[in-house]
């Protein structure tokens, strides 16, 4: 057999009868379709089968090993908790304090600035609370009237329990929709909610132990919240502030598990982490998260004040320099005369 002949076949599968590539070249149509050799792009009828053949158990097998792994891995994962979870992970044991509003289009800031004269700046704060509040309606049928003795305790022992129903009634005085949560009027309100961490639920100070700050207002079974100025100076400017409710956040609405959630989404790990900065796109069968507002009544215009709110329950820690149990956020409401824009 000739150098090419052996080649040709080495190549393609296909011994040659007629003449030797070296001595007739091929053209790129016999090369598609080949009449007199009887091959398909260079191969057989032969050939092609057996290389489908080899194609299709060498991909049925590496499918399998994938499964076999993810089975495997699967079979790793509790799943009512995230993988990584609990002291030593980035979710942790103490919960976080968030508030709202927090514009979407600034991500990065925290500043909440309006003018009381300009409707167009203060309406997007507006907005973001009435989005924000609504989940709580949406979801109503999937929760339940709880009452005084009631709790999402259930939860834990009955997966098939619904959570304790978040009543927004407590803020109809002055945070309402009705009163456009007090932008219009200069007297803000600011919703204070903690991170959702599975099975967490507030331990009460002892009677003697409960923090100056709060202790007119806390409640056995509550989370207490107290919003001050971050310096001397912002605790001057930042005026009279009232908390709804007074208690603060109820603790009934504790623990918040994860019962219903598929287990296979459980190896992200921080999933209960991207649903509180909504990235996670999955319902959470309804839960509803307690949450407090406080409204500045007193706030001065034209400066700008540097909030600090805590929350308090002998199980939450404090550390300012990793931002433990607390929240930053300034509040400037301004009161400009707003100027006519002139047209070119």
């Amino acid at each position: 057999m000739k150098k090419a002949d052996e080649n040709a076949t080495l190549m393609n599968g296909v011994e040659t009868t007629g003449p030797a590539r070296d001595d007739v070249p091929e053209t790129f149509g016999q090369f598609l379709y080949n009449k007199k050799n009887g091959t398909v792009l260079g191969r057989n009828g032969k050939s092609w089968f057996q290389i489908i053949v080899f194609y299709i158990i060498f991909y049925a097998l590496l499918a399998a090993f994938w499964l076999a792994c993810l089975t495997i891995f699967l079979k790793t994962l509790d799943p009512k908790v995230p993988r990584f979870y609990g002291k030593g992970t980035i979710i942790g044991v103490n919960p976080g304090v968030g508030y709202q509003p927090w514009l979407k289009e600034r991500p990065d800031s925290t500043l909440i600035q309006y003018n009381l004269q300009d409707q167009s700046t203060w309406k997007p704060y507006v907005d973001q609370m009435k989005t924000y509040l609504d989940k709580y309606d949406s979801n109503a049928t999937e929760t339940r009237e709880c009452g005084a003795g009631d709790s999402n305790d259930d939860l834990e022992k009955n997966p098939d329990a619904l959570p304790c129903r978040f009543d927004l009634n407590v803020f109809e005085k002055g945070c309402s929709e009705k009163s456009e949560y007090g932008f219009k009027s200069g007297k803000p309100c600011v919703i204070i909610s903690l991170n959702r961490l599975i099975g967490w639920r507030p331990t009460d100070f002892p009677a003697n132990s409960v923090p100056e700050e709060v202790k007119d207002r806390y409640k056995t079974g509550s989370i207490a919240i107290n919003c001050q100025g971050a310096t001397n100076v912002d605790k001057e400017h930042i005026g009279k502030v009232t908390y709804m409710p007074p208690n603060g956040i109820d603790g009934r609405f504790y623990p918040y598990v994860f019962t219903k959630v598929r287990s296979w989404f459980l190896f992200l790990g921080q999933a209960a982490f991207w649903k509180e900065k909504n990235l996670f796109p999955f319902h959470f069968y309804g839960y509803q998260q307690p949450i407090a507002m406080v409204k500045f009544d007193t706030i001065p215009r034209n400066k700008l004040v540097i909030v600090e709110c805590r929350a308090y329950a002998l199980n939450i820690e404090h550390d300012i320099s990793s931002r433990l149990g607390m929240v930053y956020f300034e509040v400037m409401v301004e009161d400009k005369k707003v100027e006519a824009k002139k047209e070119l």
